[in-house]
């Protein structure tokens, strides 16, 4: 297989202050590459390897669900994991698939930062450097929560094993409630433990990984829209200092036509900021609207599933179990959900900032640029998975139908 120069990403994009944790992350795994790695083809391998594992022990994981079908308490314990593989497997491939896309939408992030940090002025680079300080505490509490999650069953399975005896086990016995093609699992348990435990090490490193990834790239639109809306505010503060994203124009002497002028060019700027940060948007939507979708449909289902699982169950183990699933879950959904509707929240207050200005000491030839950014901002920037719109509205709709079908199951059961 010939590796294609899209497919290469430049070494400065790993030290980029807002996405190098998490390309870091994909690098590690053999999804993303740099131009100055040695052996490319040998860590695209590992990636592949990586991710024919994870389908190989999936396939093993349905095998296992048909086995207890029909009990929704050993259903419950094997989906939430199962699925949640599928999801992040499905995820893999799509990126396989569109990794020309991939890169250039790193490409162009990449690219916004580096302007922002060259040329920026220091209330956008304050603006820059917030939103990176949240992009890591966001980061650092979902990897915590993903990794108690997965780890949470791998000890227990461990200590359970080792210090319990089998008359007094409780469900479930085994790590992720595997499917073992010998049978005889108590036997065998030493090769299940490590197959199992590389499995769930896989998949903590890319599902948080990947989620990250395509939030930071949320982020970015986030960020840059608020360095917009700043801009649009403080215009005359702009124009005033002779700077425009941080570059000086000229030396203004003080004719009013040349602050006119001014500000017509950085109208204009914000107009062609706007359209290539809708348009990166718009692409950035249809990367992720698919598996958006996915998690919509099979999240909403699940929530329900290991609500009701955590209701009935006897061990406090597998509540606490459940509760983490839900927890990552709800984090999973909260974090697109959230972040897209931060973008069409600062995407709708261009209009506003716009008409903050002092547009009304303006000539015409001014004020007509300043309305086509004001037009063009009048339609909301709504990001949709398919025909489900990404807003905290959505989010809160999912948890409400699946506390919903909750309550009917456990009535159904009683």
């Amino acid at each position: 297989m010939e590796l294609k120069d899209e497919w290469i990403q430049e070494d400065d994009v790993y030290s980029n202050p807002l996405l190098r944790l998490t390309l870091n992350g994909l690098k590690y795994y053999g999804i993303l590459l740099y131009k100055s790695q040695p052996l490319k083809k040998l860590n695209c391998f590992r990636g592949v390897c990586f991710t024919a594992s994870m389908l190989a022990f999936n396939v093993t994981q349905y095998v296992d669900l048909v086995q207890v079908w029909g009990d929704i308490g050993e259903m419950t314990a094997n989906a939430a994991t199962t699925l949640l593989f599928t999801t992040i497997i499905l995820r893999i491939f799509h990126f396989y698939w569109n990794r020309a896309r991939f890169n250039d939408a790193i490409k162009f992030a990449d690219e916004g930062v580096r302007h922002i940090l060259d040329y920026g002025t220091p209330a956008e680079k304050a603006i820059f450097w917030d939103n990176v300080s949240y992009m890591k505490r966001l980061t650092a509490v979902f990897w915590i929560c993903a990794l108690v999650t997965a780890n949470t069953m791998c000890v227990y399975a461990l200590i359970e094993y080792c210090s319990v005896p089998e008359a007094e086990r409780v469900e479930p016995p085994m790590i992720l409630r595997s499917w073992y093609p010998g049978g005889h699992k108590e036997e065998n348990f030493g090769a299940i433990y490590a197959v199992q435990l590389y499995i769930m090490y896989v998949g903590q490193l890319i599902v948080p990984c990947w989620h990250v990834f395509i939030v930071s790239l949320m982020v970015y639109v986030r960020a840059a829209l608020t360095i917009l809306n700043h801009k649009l505010r403080h215009l005359d503060g702009y124009v005033a200092s002779g700077m425009r994203s941080g570059r000086l124009i000229r030396e203004l002497k003080d004719p009013e036509e040349e602050r006119l002028n001014a500000r017509r060019e950085l109208i204009i700027e914000c107009v062609q900021r706007q359209r290539k940060l809708h348009e990166y948007t718009d692409e950035l939507e249809s990367l992720i609207q698919g598996p958006v979708f996915l998690d919509f449909i099979v999240f909403s289902v699940l929530l329900c599933a290991l609500l009701f699982e955590a209701s009935v169950t006897d061990s406090a183990v597998q509540v606490f179990i459940d509760v983490c699933y839900i927890m990552t879950m709800t984090a999973i959904l909260f974090l697109y959900y959230w972040h897209a509707n931060e973008i069409q929240h600062q995407s709708d207050q261009l209009s506003k900032s716009a008409f903050a200005n002092d547009w009304y000491n303006y000539p015409p030839k001014v004020n007509r640029n300043l309305l086509v950014l004001i037009c063009y901002s009048i339609k909301p920037r709504i990001m949709k998975a398919f025909i489900v719109s990404m807003s905290l509205d959505t989010f809160i709709a999912i948890l409400r139908a699946s506390y919903s079908y909750f309550t009917i199951l456990k009535q159904a059961a009683d």
